[in-house]
């Protein structure tokens, strides 16, 4: 299946994805309407732990102080935001774009100088991740629901990473529950897509308890309200 991307998630998505992978073109791949990609959704599914590496990154280029590098870091882990909010239920892409934005703001206070706290990327980076794995966890329910087991496999899998990564930016010590509902589901992914050892029953409860801990951590990162 294919979707499309515009804008910097194009730009980024040309210089990581080889171009033997795009589906339908030799040497560059097919144009979308007004100027976007067709992206093969597969592909998107492989490159899942890319925004955690750039947030690495832009935390440690941060420490340096070197605000220039934090920022660029930053920007490329939101085109992988918005490349999967081009595949994302209606549900998960106000999700997606909702990190966008909030990322966005966030480089703009980088480069501005106006965001001094370390941990104000964590609580960024970690709602970021909240977004993206209930993206997967909500394409993995719609994937089931049509049968195809090794779609809802993969995009369980990456739900269980994006849980993980969340939990770890929030800096605090991980619940038995919590780490317990990530190694389950990611057994149950690997056997989704491998297609042998699962059992529908088994699906229905692995995809509801993981998106129960995706809830839950979004409860305990939101934003502080004003007064």
């Amino acid at each position: 299946m294919r979707f499309i991307a515009w804008g910097l998630a194009i730009t980024l998505a040309l210089a990581i994805i080889p171009a033997g992978v795009w589906a339908g073109a030799s040497t560059s791949p097919p144009k979308a309407p007004d100027g976007g990609v067709l992206v093969e959704e597969d592909v998107v599914l492989v490159l899942m732990d890319e925004p955690e590496e750039h947030f690495q990154k832009g935390r440690e280029f941060f420490l340096k102080k070197d605000l220039k590098a934090a920022a660029h870091e930053i920007r490329e882990a939101t085109a992988f935001l918005m490349l999967e909010a081009g595949r994302a239920t209606e549900e998960g892409k106000k999700a997606l774009l909702a990190s966008v934005r909030e990322l966005d703001k966030l480089v703009e206070g980088v480069e501005r100088g106006t965001v001094t706290a370390v941990k104000d990327l964590d609580s960024v980076f970690a709602r970021a991740h909240q977004a993206l794995g209930r993206h997967h966890h909500l394409k993995s329910g719609a994937s089931w629901a049509k049968k195809a087991a090794k779609k809802a496999g993969q995009d369980l899998q990456a739900a269980a990473i994006h849980l993980e990564h969340g939990l770890a930016w929030t800096g605090h010590k991980v619940e038995a529950g919590g780490a317990a509902v990530v190694n389950a589901t990611r057994l149950l992914a690997g056997k989704l897509i491998e297609g042998v050892g699962w059992v529908p029953a088994e699906v229905g409860k692995g995809i509801t308890a993981v998106g129960e801990e995706i809830e839950k951590l979004g409860k305990k990162i939101e934003p502080a309200k004003r007064p």
